[in-house]
């Protein structure tokens, strides 16, 4: 399978839940504090929301964006597992069906790198979804 993860069309047009692990969230705050210089209270002010054990992306606007897209990933370097496994998530292997669903609102789908099966399966075993 192939993908080109440089697209962002996942990262914009239906909201949904964008964990990060506690230890994502850490990065992330080091990172945007070092970027941008941002406090963890503006932080979790501005671009999150809590979630279970630790933080989501919010996922309020109207047009359904990530909050940390803006003409690309601005936190591409220390996205979530969650950002970097997709499309390699469970629900997307089950069969070839649901590999073409997902593909048809995904331009970076089948094309760019060739990944191998190990590989693949070792992204999705660790995935969430």
């Amino acid at each position: 399978m192939q993908i080109n993860n440089d697209r962002g069309a996942c990262c914009c047009g239906e909201p949904g839940i964008v964990y990060f692990s506690q230890a994502e969230f850490e990065r992330l705050v080091d990172f945007l504090g070092k970027t941008r210089g941002l406090t963890r209270e503006a932080i979790v002010r501005d671009y999150m929301r809590p979630w279970e054990d630790s933080y989501t992306a919010r996922d309020d606007f109207e047009d359904g964006h990530c909050v940390f897209y803006d003409k690309g990933c601005i936190v591409y370097g220390v996205r979530p597992s969650q950002c970097r496994d997709f499309p390699f998530w469970r629900q997307n292997l089950r069969n070839a069906a649901a590999w073409r669903d997902c593909a048809k609102s995904c331009p970076g789908m089948d094309q760019g790198r060739l990944w191998t099966a190990d590989e693949i399966c070792a992204i999705a075993q660790k995935s969430r979804i």
